[in-house]
This record gives structure tokens, C-alpha cells and sequence, in this order.
């Protein structure tokens, strides 16, 4: 037998039994549980610990909430892990190889295709629509339209802004392109857009909802897709070393899907021919889905949100690259565990993870109204709200473990400029002070407009006078600090606040807080340059 073939000549498989394979992957699941439980339970556990001390109340419907914690601990656990072992590595290769072998208008069509089914299979979204159920279809009709009666507008709009967002990163790695002159218009076009649309009270009380689309958008799906394909194509044109290899193209999927909404609200007003009928509450409660239709509905959404996205990568990694891979066993396991894992998120939140944010949001405004019956003086009570959402953003931000990791990409790419505890603290100061300005919005009734301008137009000035480094870093870093968990938390709590004050619709919290973390890192990098 020749060396050759010794070499090639295959190894014997080694068998094990269940119990053997139960051994071996029990210590690996058990620590991955545990990173969501660290992830999950400490929010949870400072929620319920405000509703028991500050706002001196008990929780009801306490087994469907501690049930509903832990079907989303196990479902998040289920999803991470079906998204690193099998659509990963896939962008990987992808990544790897797309720019050296394929045209720039194959690669501008993939990044489009990839950036739209990314975004559809973002469990962030169903957050969004899930939070829509208690909107005042006669206070604001277009956001009823948009959450309520037909979601799937706009999700697909937020899916192709997401999926021109990333045809845009793309091009600009290949061409070499600055992220200043890309990023300054859209936040401009943002701003004007936002400003039009103030003007008109129908569109008005939408404008929230179209600042929190970006700021929640950028997740676990969409993030690292796009970072692989950037990345790959970084290497493939020589840039990795330029300072911007893998980063800057998620900061730009945050603006975009911002216009994108306001423009499809612009549409809506003007084709529309007719007011909202409220529906009666009673029927409403009648409506109420069973245990068995909640389930159903979850599982058909994880279907509809991860197949696409798996099924393409698959098919042009297979048939069109003509490359290998992983192995089909891999991808499969890794679809089967991503549709389970997402299945029982959206399950864990609509029984029990929702309305633990529904209890504590309905019961906040006890602690400073009504003035004769609050728990508190009115100002104490107001100043009790803002400090609870700046240590919920604060606290919350530091928890996710995507955005230490990208903590010390930060610290590696600005060679120790930037530690990766400083960054970490300043976003998420950042973070809670946008969330203690947001809830600020709700208590004091002041308009969003208000709070919102000011920060964006400073963001504005900071970037034009900030080296390209921080820019690329700044923006990445403010899109990536809304993890699964909170967004449904945050979005639970505002709009139960507002109804019980009566003033807005909810939504703005997350946009808030995603404004102040690039502020504080692009004065960092002003201040070292």
C-alpha cells in the first residue's frame, strides 16, 4: 500500500451511547444555560424586587411569570446555539469567499438578500409587534395599522431598509469608502423626516416606534452575518488593517430602517380614507388566544422567521459557490435548534416574560399619581421612575455578553487606546441615562421630539470632528446594546406607563437609549485624538 493511500485511508468512527453522549454535552448546555440565566434573571429579579419595595405591591400570575422566564432562558439558549453552530459558520464561508470569486453585483445582490431575511428572522421584531396589542387604535390609528392589523408591512419594510443598509456597508468595504459621508445624510434625512412628520398628530405618535425599529433591529441574527460578510470582504480587498474591518456596517443598519418607517407612515396617512373603529373591549377579551393557540402561533413564527434565512445561505453556499461547508448533519441541527429556540422565546414572552414588564409598568405610576392617592409626593415619586429606568439600562447593558465581547474588539482594534472597561462603562451610562430621559418623557409628559433632537444633532457635530476609528466604533457600538430580553421588558413598561398617564404611546425608550452611548464614545475619541 502506497503512503498516499495510508494517509487518506479513513478512521474508524468511534460509537457512543446515549448516556456517553448526555455526559459528554451536559456540562456544555448547563454552562450555556447558565450565561442566559446570568443574562435574564438578575433584570427580572430587579424588576420584581422595585414592584415589591418601591411600588410596595405583589405580583400576580406569578407561575405563569416564573414559567414563562424559564421556557425564554431555555428558548434563548436553544437559539444562540442554533445560530453559532449553523448559520455562522455558513456566513463564514460565504464571507471567505463571495468577494474573490464572484462579480460586485453578485456580491451587492447576496449582501440585499441576506440583509432582508436576516432582519425578518429577528426575534426583536415579534417584540415590537407583541407590545402593539394594548395601542389606542382612536389615539394613534397608523400605529395600530402598523402593530395591530397588519404587521407584516411593516416588517418588510424594515427588512429591505435593513437589506439597502447592508448593500451600503458592503460597497463601502469594497470601495474603501469613509463612514462620515454615508452616515451624516441618512441622520440628517432622519432628523428631516422626523421633523415633517412631528407636524401632523397622526404621524406624530408613530415617530417613537420608527427611532425604536433601528435601535432594536441590529440582534443575534443579523449582527453576526453581517460582521462575517464584512469582514470577509475586508480581507478579500486588503482593508482589515485600515481600522475599519468589521466595524461601522452595523451602525448603519440602525438609521435606515428609522427613515424607512417614517416614509411608510407618510404613505399610510395619505392613502388613508378612514378613521379606526376601536374595537370593544369585551370583545377583545373574548378574542383572547388559549394556551394551545399561543403555542401555535409562536411555533408558525419561528418557522417563518429562520427557515428563509437558513434555506438561502444553504442553497448559495451549495449550488452557487459550489462550497462545502460544514456538514448537512451541522446546518440541519443547527436549523432545527434555532426554529425550537425561537418558538419558545415567543412563547416564554407572550405567557409570562411580557407581563412581568405589564405589572411593574401599570404599577409605576401609583408611586407619583394620582397626587392625593400616590405612594409618594408627586416629584419624589416622578424622580423614583427616572432612577429605576437609568439602573434598568445601566444594568442591563452591562449583562449582555455580545456586547462584552465587543468590548474587547475595541480594546484590540484601538491597540489598548480604548480599555475594554472604560468602553463598557460608557455605553452603558450611556444607555441609562437615554433610558432615564425616556421614561423622563413619560412621567413629565414632554415630547419625544424634545428629548430626541438634541442628541441626535450633537451626534451630528461629534461625528464630523471625530477620527474615522471612532465614528466606525461609536455607531457599531450604539446598535448593539439592546439584547432580546430587555427590548420586550423596556417596550412592556413604556406603554403600560403611558396608558396609566395617559400621555404618548410608549415607544422612544429604546432610541433614547441608544443615542447617549455613542455620544460618550465619540467624546472619548475626540478627547484621545
Amino acid at each position: 500500500m502506497s503512503v498516499s493511500s495510508e494517509l487518506v485511508q479513513p478512521q474508524p468512527r468511534i460509537r457512543v451511547t446515549f448516556s456517553q453522549a448526555i455526559g459528554i454535552l451536559g456540562p456544555y448546555f448547563r454552562h450555556l444555560i447558565k450565561e442566559q440565566i446570568l443574562i435574564v434573571v438578575p433584570v427580572c429579579l430587579y424588576l420584581a424586587l422595585v414592584q415589591f419595595t418601591i411600588l410596595q405591591y405583589g405580583l400576580t400570575r406569578i407561575g405563569a411569570i416564573v414559567g414563562g422566564i424559564s421556557v425564554v432562558i431555555f428558548g434563548l439558549t436553544f437559539f444562540l446555539e442554533g445560530i453559532r453552530i449553523g448559520l455562522v459558520p455558513v456566513g463564514e464561508t460565504i464571507g471567505d469567499t463571495l468577494p474573490r470569486s464572484c462579480s460586485l453585483a453578485t456580491v451587492l445582490f447576496f449582501a440585499f438578500v441576506l440583509g432582508n431575511l436576516a432582519a425578518f428572522g429577528e426575534p426583536v421584531i415579534g417584540s415590537l409587534q407583541m407590545a402593539g396589542a394594548g395601542i389606542d387604535p382612536q389615539k394613534a390609528p397608523l400605529l395600530h395599522m402598523l402593530l395591530v392589523q397588519n404587521p407584516l408591512m411593516l416588517t418588510l419594510t424594515i427588512s429591505l431598509a435593513v437589506g439597502v443598509a447592508v448593500v451600503i456597508g458592503t460597497a463601502r468595504f469594497i470601495f474603501g469608502w469613509s463612514l462620515k459621508p454615508i452616515v451624516l445624510p441618512l441622520v440628517g434625512l432622519a432628523l428631516l423626516l422626523t421633523l415633517f412628520s412631528a407636524r401632523d398628530e397622526k404621524l406624530a405618535a408613530a415617530i417613537g416606534l420608527a427611532w425604536d425599529t433601528g435601535a432594536v433591529i441590529v440582534g443575534p441574527v443579523l449582527c453576526p452575518l453581517v460582521l462575517a460578510l464584512g469582514l470577509g470582504v475586508s480581507r478579500a480587498t486588503g482593508k482589515t488593517d485600515s481600522g475599519m474591518g468589521g466595524f461601522g456596517s452595523v451602525g448603519l443598519i440602525s438609521i435606515l430602517p428609522v427613515a424607512a418607517v417614517i416614509l411608510l407612515t407618510l404613505f399610510l396617512n395619505f392613502v388613508s380614507t378612514g378613521a379606526t373603529v376601536a374595537p370593544d373591549p369585551s370583545a377583545l377579551h373574548a378574542m383572547r388566544p388559549s394556551l394551545g393557540e399561543v403555542a401555535l402561533e409562536s411555533f408558525l413564527l419561528g418557522i417563518r422567521a429562520i427557515a428563509p434565512i437558513f434555506v438561502f445561505l444553504w442553497c448559495f453556499m451549495r449550488f452557487f459557490l459550489k462550497e462545502e461547508g460544514i456538514p448537512a448533519s451541522q446546518f440541519v441541527l443547527g436549523a432545527v435548534l434555532a426554529v425550537l429556540g425561537l418558538f419558545l422565546f415567543n412563547f416564554g414572552l407572550s405567557i409570562g416574560l411580557g407581563e412581568l414588564g405589564t405589572q411593574v409598568g401599570d404599577r409605576l405610576p401609583v408611586s407619583f399619581h394620582p397626587p392625593g392617592s400616590a405612594i409618594y409626593p408627586v416629584e419624589i415619586g416622578k424622580v423614583l421612575v427616572v432612577i429605576f429606568g437609568v439602573i434598568l439600562g445601566y444594568g442591563a447593558t452591562l449583562a449582555e455578553p455580545a456586547f462584552n465581547v465587543l468590548g474587547q474588539q475595541v480594546e484590540d482594534v484601538t491597540q489598548g487606546a480604548f480599555k475594554k472597561w472604560l468602553f463598557c462603562q460608557a455605553v452603558a451610562i450611556g444607555v441609562g441615562v437615554g433610558a432615564g430621559f425616556g421614561m423622563l418623557s413619560l412621567v413629565y409628559q414632554v415630547d419625544l421630539l424634545v428629548l430626541l433632537l438634541p442628541p441626535y444633532v450633537l451626534l451630528f457635530f461629534l461625528t464630523i470632528v471625530n477620527s474615522e476609528k471612532y465614528v466606525n466604533i461609536a455607531w457599531d457600538g450604539g446598535a448593539v446594546t439592546t439584547g432580546p430580553v430587555t427590548v420586550p421588558l423596556k417596550l412592556a413598561i413604556g406603554i403600560s406607563l403611558s396608558h396609566a398617564t395617559g400621555f404618548a404611546e410608549g415607544f422612544g425608550i429604546l432610541a433614547m437609549a441608544s443615542a447617549y452611548n455613542v455620544i460618550n464614545i465619540l467624546l472619548f475619541g475626540w478627547y484621545v485624538t
